[in-house]
């Protein structure tokens, strides 16, 4: 690619300058730490060199805090007060919804794969004792396994998270073989079906603000295992992107835990979420290896990119987190 420097502000030149001399700081550094894990700069300090890691950290996070801060002032302190109002009130008109579903009529029913299932919308502060016990145990037959240890405290928090009122549900019926005929007669598929069964599965979302971004928080997506694998999963997660657009949501975000490795190939490999900007891991790789779990999103709007996905600061904290991670590993 050709750049036309004269083309470039004066302002635009120093910009890139400053992130050039950053990133050939960063592989000089890492280059270093290369050195010293095969012993060949025996004399060299790994102490120092850290530090000097960690400045360049901070400088790129300063530019970055600069680059909002000369956005920010462009706007009156009126117009951020005007502007923080308009995205309180359409998360408060999205929370207002009662039926998300009747929005998106073909969503009603599941025919695929052998399964027949149909859907149905719930709130956190209206849910049936049935239903509060079959969370709760499907919870604990996923969840355990994952979380390890820290289940039982999880477990309180996800019992109290799920009868608040702003928790959204979306419950999966499975419909029996004698059921399916009746489902296939609704010309219209918005109204729902007679049909009984179990429920199945379940998915549990809010909509919030993330970063001052308002995003549907997905708190949940369970379905019990037999009826895993079926394309369900992904049905539910399409449906709650769409849901997310209607209601001018910038993102979805979703928290896994990095133990469920199927549960990271499905969001990341095959509904193409990425690993936001916010997850532990990017914020601080260090203190990132830590935590048991990452943080995905998937964007809508290029404000939402900015602060949710910045890929390049993302790399810059992937190349550190790396290096920390082999330089323990020869040390």
């Amino acid at each position: 690619m050709t750049v036309n420097w004269c083309l470039l502000r004066s302002t635009q030149i120093v910009a890139i300058s400053k992130l050039l001399l950053n990133i050939l700081k960063l592989q000089i550094l890492f280059f270093f730490r290369h050195l010293i894990s095969f012993n060949l700069m025996k004399h060299a300090s790994l102490d120092a060199l850290a530090h000097q890691e960690d400045a360049v950290l901070v400088s790129l996070a300063m530019e970055a805090e600069g680059k909002i801060g000369q956005r920010e002032k462009k706007m009156t302190r009126k117009e951020i007060l005007e502007r923080k109002k308009a995205i309180e009130n359409v998360i408060k008109s999205a929370s207002a919804v009662k039926d998300h579903l009747s929005f998106f009529p073909h969503f009603r029913h599941y025919r695929t794969n052998g399964l027949y299932a149909h859907l149905e919308a719930g709130c956190g502060n209206k849910l049936t004792l049935h239903r509060k016990r079959y969370i709760q145990n499907l919870l604990k037959l996923n969840m355990e396994a994952p979380y390890g240890p820290e289940w039982p405290a999880e477990e309180k928090i996800k019992r109290r998270e799920m009868v608040a009122k702003e928790a959204c549900y979306i419950f999966v019926y499975e419909i029996s073989s004698e059921d399916v005929d009746e489902m296939s007669r609704l010309g219209d598929r918005a109204k729902t079906c007679s049909c009984e069964g179990p429920i199945v599965g379940f998915v549990h979302y809010r909509f919030i603000l993330e970063e001052e971004v308002p995003v549907v928080y997905v708190y949940e997506l369970q379905l019990e295992p037999r009826v895993q694998g079926k394309g369900l999963g992904k049905f539910l997660m399409q449906l709650i992107e769409l849901i997310a657009c209607k209601n001018r949501m910038g993102a979805v975000v979703l928290t896994v835990q990095r133990a469920n490795l199927s549960a990271m190939d499905f969001y990341i490999g095959k509904l193409g979420y990425t690993i936001s900007a916010i997850s532990p891991s990017r914020v601080d790789p260090l203190l990132g290896l830590e935590k048991s779990y990452e943080i995905l999103c998937k964007t809508f709007d290029d404000e939402a990119q900015a602060v949710l996905e910045d890929k390049s600061y993302s790399y810059v904290y992937y190349l550190i987190s790396q290096s920390a991670q082999d330089t323990a590993a020869h040390t």
